[in-house]
């Protein structure tokens, strides 16, 4: 392969692993219970058993895995695979975003929140993001990893 387009698809995993990282910031500590400006008191659902600590777990691996990318390329990258099936358990675990079903408190006849400017919709779209950026950076590497493997499989050096 050129130079060129190792250097391109290099970049273009660097920047993956760091929107990764970044799509974690509203992952680590999700709200449980919010106010609104309108007095509303919302409380989240509780989360399913385990979804917690498989959470933590995997944004500890996708922000570790992010470094690693930065630092060694995209030699790493394959690895994300591990995060991308933790974090797929988890969204499917939650409905897509935390389990975030909102009980209303507090308020006779006020509408909830527009999805949008639900305090809970930060963490639902990171999820989502987390989970396509996290496959996307494992189908990068295990594609890269297949083409690099030799169609005889792994040779050992002997001959006869």
């Amino acid at each position: 392969m050129p130079t060129a387009d190792q250097q391109v698809r290099s970049r273009l995993v660097r920047v993956l692993a760091v929107l990764a990282a970044l799509a974690t910031i509203p992952l680590w500590a999700p709200p449980d219970h919010v106010t609104t400006s309108d007095g509303v008191f919302m409380v989240a659902a509780a989360a399913p058993h385990g979804v917690a600590v498989v959470r933590l777990a995997a944004l500890v691996l996708v922000v570790l895995l992010a470094g690693l990318t930065l630092w060694r390329g995209r030699r790493v990258v394959a690895l994300f695979a591990v995060p991308a099936v933790a974090l797929s358990w988890v969204w499917w675990r939650t409905e897509g975003g935390g389990s975030y079903t909102v009980a209303m408190f507090g308020s006779a006849g006020q509408d909830p929140p527009h999805a949008f400017t639900s305090p809970w919709f930060a963490v639902a779209a990171a999820l989502v993001l987390l989970v396509v950026l996290t496959w996307t950076l494992a189908a990068i590497g295990i594609a890269a990893r297949v083409r690099r493997t030799p169609r005889g499989g792994p040779s050992t050096g002997r001959t006869g």
